[in-house]
């Protein structure tokens, strides 16, 4: 819908510019100041995204019950997570996820070849002390036949939280 606004506030401008032409140095100017204007926010306004990754620890949440599914196409990583966080809502939670061949089940994953790997953010919403259920849809291309057995691991890279409230 925005982009439509946008459409039609330029499409007027343009055409006020063309049917007046003693509107052309002010138009220039008012498209100058608010180009320049919004390149300055664009610069130094923070981004909220930043904002939201670092606001609970990892030590702060409890992650149970992780399976991974792997399909032809999309792998699912699902599990549980408690967020123990006392004042913000867990709303994110970024995973590295890798697949090895190993020779062995016992087999060091150090000592496997490591054959897919991704990293995607499960969304969801869970409110301080409160668990809930994540998944996350991860894409392997690529794979080769596995030889000896399929193992897998993951890492939590990121965690993105908002204040109670801010929704």
């Amino acid at each position: 819908m925005a982009v439509i606004e946008i459409f039609v506030v330029l499409s007027l401008y343009i055409y006020v510019l063309f049917r007046l032409p003693e509107m052309r140095i002010a138009g220039t100017i008012i498209a100058t100041v608010l180009i320049g204007g919004l390149l300055y926010y664009t610069i130094t306004a923070p981004s909220v995204p930043e904002e939201e990754m670092n606001r609970i620890a990892v030590s702060e949440i409890t992650i149970e019950d992780v399976d991974i599914a792997l399909n032809p196409r999309v792998t699912k990583l699902k599990g549980r997570v408690i967020n123990n966080s006392p004042t913000y809502a867990l709303t994110g939670i970024r995973f590295d996820v890798k697949l090895y061949d190993c020779p062995t089940e016992d087999t060091p994953l150090t000592e496997c070849f490591i054959i897919g790997e991704d990293s995607k953010e499960a969304r969801l919403s869970a409110p301080p002390g409160q668990l809930r259920a994540f998944e996350a849809s991860l894409i392997f291309a690529n794979l080769p036949e596995i030889e000896g057995v399929l193992r897998w691991d993951y890492q939590i890279n990121a965690l993105r939280a908002l204040e109670v409230g801010e929704r």
